[in-house]
Formats: structure tokens, sequence, C-alpha cells
């Protein structure tokens, strides 16, 4: 995740209050151990049809039970995770996800919820806020017409930005999850407008990783990637200096942290261009297998929530804990050394210690150590 206005002005809303850490000394002793955020897949089922989810939601599969998931709970609150992510799915279909985010909670684990936002009614927004979660993000991916088709059903936009709403007006921390794609990039400056006006703290640009129904067909071309995250650093400016509460992240693509880097330098902003790459030190890169950490439906344990491909055991056979923190499993351990293993552009790159390229779109390409094909960065500027 690469906070692009916090590491332009040093204000944040949502990301302060979640993870940043104020004391850098701290921070870093924090980001050196393998204690990840989990993103629990508490279920499968979901009310959309949305083209590009990475869950490929609406399987039928044995969920974890109530009980199952306290004992998971247990655990994660015994290594003391920093956030426990309800998603799906859409979790909002799980009868008990209020009293485990309340159990959870009481155990001292924060909890987020990643949901479509459809089912948030003004009730529902205040039994989220009862059960003490910390943060909401609803997943809007364009305005009415582009939504509601990336969704699959019409009057999802709607309903989802009523939800956001009636999240905001319970006094829950809100914002929206974009995925982006070369069929909805047309609708970014419009959307964060909407969030601007009605002042929702968190704009999160996802890149596209290639999983479930999405797959690189949909991807927006690096020229394109290139001028969004432009046009990114930009509105972030226009909104902090216009005293607009939104703030702006991205999420997936380590090289927009390194871009920003030069982006400042560039502009001759060389106190903040090199604090922002010690910065990147500590929060950028992809931190898949070490600091987060996904547990789907039934149980099983990925290096993130896109690699369903790939399980390095199931927490209804072994904790979490032992599976995440004594670890054997040969891919966790090279990910949590993985400049050892760069090549391609990744490997000859200089900001390689700060990036590293996201690992699994490299899999999907066709090489887990090879170039990340979205890493829209010039020659001249990683050598």
């Amino acid at each position: 995740m690469i906070a692009l206005t916090k590491m332009l002005t040093g204000k944040a809303t949502v990301s302060k209050r979640l993870t940043y850490k104020e004391n850098m000394e701290e921070f870093k002793k924090i980001s050196q151990k393998p204690i990840p955020v989990v993103v629990w897949n508490s279920t499968l089922k979901c009310n959309l049809k949305c083209v590009h989810c990475y869950a490929n939601a609406g399987k039928k599969v044995v969920e974890l039970s109530t009980e199952e998931a306290k004992e998971m709970i247990d655990d994660l609150a015994e290594m003391k995770v920093p956030v426990l992510l309800f998603s799906g799915g859409e979790p909002l279909l799980r009868e008990d996800i209020y009293e485990l985010a309340e159990y959870a909670v009481k155990k001292g684990v924060p909890c987020s919820l990643s949901t479509n936002g459809t089912l948030i009614s003004e009730e529902v927004a205040e039994r989220l806020k009862d059960a003490g979660f910390s943060y909401v993000g609803v997943s809007i991916d364009g305005l009415r017409e582009t939504n509601d088709k990336f969704r699959g059903v019409s009057g999802a936009f709607d309903k989802a930005f009523e939800g956001l709403i009636n999240a905001k007006n319970a006094g829950i921390m809100t914002g929206i999850r974009f995925t982006v794609t070369k069929y909805n990039v047309k609708d970014v400056p419009a959307v964060i407008d909407l969030l601007a006006e009605n002042e929702i703290p968190r704009f999160c640009l996802y890149h596209l990783v290639p999983s479930g129904r999405a797959d690189f067909n949909q991807d927006i071309s690096n020229e394109v990637r290139r001028e969004l995250i432009s046009w990114l650093i930009e509105k972030a400016l226009e909104l902090h200096e216009s005293g607009c509460v939104t703030e702006i992240l991205t999420v997936d693509n380590p090289a927009d942290g390194v871009y920003l880097h030069l982006w400042l330098k560039e502009r001759g902003e060389e106190e903040k261009a090199w604090a922002a790459l010690e910065f990147l030190k500590f929060r950028g890169g992809d931190n898949s297998g070490k600091r987060i950490a996904c547990v789907d439906a039934e149980g099983f344990v990925h290096p993130n929530q896109f690699w369903w491909d790939y399980s390095c055991g199931n927490v209804r056979e072994k904790k979490l804990s032992e599976i995440w923190l004594n670890t054997e499993d040969e891919l966790l351990l090279k990910l949590r050394n993985k400049t050892k293993y760069l090549r391609g552009r990744c490997g000859m790159c200089k900001f390689k210690e700060w990036c590293g390229g996201f690992r699994l779109r490299a899999l999907r390409a066709g090489d887990l150590w090879g170039s990340d094909p979205s890493c829209y960065l010039r020659d001249d500027e990683i050598t």
C-alpha cells in the first residue's frame, strides 16, 4: 500500500489511525517482524456477480464455523496482528459477522470490513459500529453505469454508495476500493470528486491482479498507468491544499512509491524525495508472505488474497501462528528474502530493496522472480 497523500504532505486520515507510526524507530522494529495483516475471506457467498472477482465468489464450500473462526481469532490475538480484514464474497452474508468482530475486538484485534456496500442499511451500519469495526471499505469501480456493468447487477452503485454514506454517518471511518481496468480508468476523476464532495476520507486504487475472474486482458497499459499515477499525485496535492479530508492510496504496485520518489526529486523536493524512499524501505514493497496473509473461507492460508492456487497450510489443522511464524514453507521463506532471487528488470533495478515488484503478477506473466509486467518505470530511471 502506497500512501501518496501521506508521503507527499505528511498528513493522513484513515492511514494514520489504522497503521501509521509517528515514531520511525518503532515502525522500523515492527516492520521487520513477519506479523501480518490478515485478510479473511470469511465466505464465498455473494449477492453480486463481479467480472473481476479475484475470489471467484459464488462457489459452495464448507466455511469455517463460528467456533473455528473464534479459535483462529484467539491465535491472531496472541500473534498481535495489526488488523483482521473481513472480506468475501460478501462478508455481510455471514450471519455471525457481528459476533465474530465483537469477539476479535475484545481480544485486542482491530477489525476492518471489505464489502460491496449494497447491504449496509442504517441499521446494519449501527450494528457494524457496535461490533467494533474501525474501518469499512466499499468496493466501487466507477460511476453508476460503469460500476453496475462490473458488478453484474443493476442498481448496485446506488446501493453501494448509500451503504458507504450510512457507514460514514454511523461514525465509522470509510473509504472506497477502486480496481482500475481499461474499462473504468476514465471514471477515476469523477469518483474521487464524488468522495471529496461527501467527505469520504479514503480513495484506495487497486492495480488489477490476474486472479479468479480477473485477467491481463482487462488491465490498463503501462503508458496509461504512468499517466494515472502522475494525475493521482497531482490530485492528492490539490485535495490537501483545498483542505479536503480525502486521502489517496494505491495498492498492489510497489513501483508507485518509487515513481513518487522520482517525481519529487525531479521537482527539486530532495528532502521529501528521500524521506519518501526511507518510508518505502519499511512500508512499501510487496509484503506478500511476510506482512500480509490470507485465510480463505475453507481455512487455507495463502501468501496474499489473490494467491489461491498456493496454500501453505490450513488453520483447521494447524494454527496460523505455527504456519506463519515458524515456517518451513519454501515459498514464504523466499518471499521474505526476495531480493536474492529477482531476475530481469526487477533484478537489475537499483530500487529493488524498496520495491521488488509484485511477485504474483510476475508469476502470472510466467516467472515468479522475473520482471513485474506492470512496472512502468523507464530503464534509465531504474539503473
